[in-house]
């Protein structure tokens, strides 16, 4: 498994999405890490880390992330995930109540509902046939017009990198993983501090899924955010997300 690990202090544990690695919180890992312990993972086959021969799902993520946290002897911290992994952090702090100081669960989902399986669906056969089919897919889902507009010349270089060295295999296991994932009538038991992040114009995670999560997890806060959709790191709105952070870590 790959990770990366900065600064010192309270330990921010950042757990990325689908198709994306540790690199995807490079803004906030920079500012954060002057104040917080930041220990960053690549998933399964995400990144660099190797996709292994076990059978896939958010399970094996959590028992990954846990083998992590045994191995640096951190028994307690806070966890943020940005889609796929905010459902791996919902199933960790479920299964290890004791070792989580609080939740911060950006564009994510409890269970793959029927509107969410037929996106997955989507994505598993646009993977199946191409990264560059996912990406052409996905890119409108995550990003609003304007921003695709005005970064046209690096997305294109992104997706041509991401062609020649992304784990397509990995990447299908992973949507199967999430299409398998249920742990919405459990979200009742979460009682640590939980912070909801959500993009109104979201298509993936939908706004209604994010209001239902915060409404099941007794100490927990929704915040809007209104010109993003599915990916919040984007532009300016990545120092309003730091300041989002900062303000829920004090």
């Amino acid at each position: 498994m790959n990770f990366k690990i900065e600064g010192n202090g309270r330990p921010l544990v950042f757990i990325h999405g689908l198709s994306d690695s540790l690199l995807y919180w490079e803004f906030l890992a920079s500012h954060l890490k002057r104040d917080y312990q930041i220990i960053r993972m690549d998933l399964r086959g995400h990144g660099e880390s190797y996709l292994g021969n076990d059978e896939v799902n958010i399970d094996l993520y959590v028992s990954d992330l846990k083998n992590l946290l045994d191995d640096l002897n951190l028994d307690n911290v806070d966890l943020i995930g940005f889609s796929l992994g905010g459902a791996v952090a919902l199933d960790f702090s479920l299964k290890y109540p004791e070792n989580v100081s609080s939740l911060v669960l950006m564009s994510s989902f409890s269970k793959s509902d029927e509107y969410l399986t037929n996106i997955f669906t989507q994505f598993k056969d646009a993977l199946k046939n191409s990264l560059e089919d996912f990406y052409d897919l996905i890119l409108p889902m995550v990003l609003c017009p304007e921003v695709i507009d005005d970064n046209r010349e690096a997305l294109d270089q992104i997706r041509e990198f991401a062609s020649k060295t992304a784990n397509t295999d990995a990447y299908i296991k992973a949507v199967d993983a999430c299409m398998e994932f249920d742990v919405d009538d459990s979200l009742s038991k979460i009682e640590v501090p939980t912070l909801v992040m959500s993009g109104k114009y979201d298509e993936i995670s939908l706004l209604s899924s994010q209001k239902t999560i915060q409404k099941k997890i007794k100490n927990s806060e929704l915040i809007v955010f209104d010109n993003v959709k599915h990916n919040l790191l984007v532009g300016k709105n990545n120092e309003r997300v730091l300041e989002v952070l900062e303000k829920f870590y004090s």
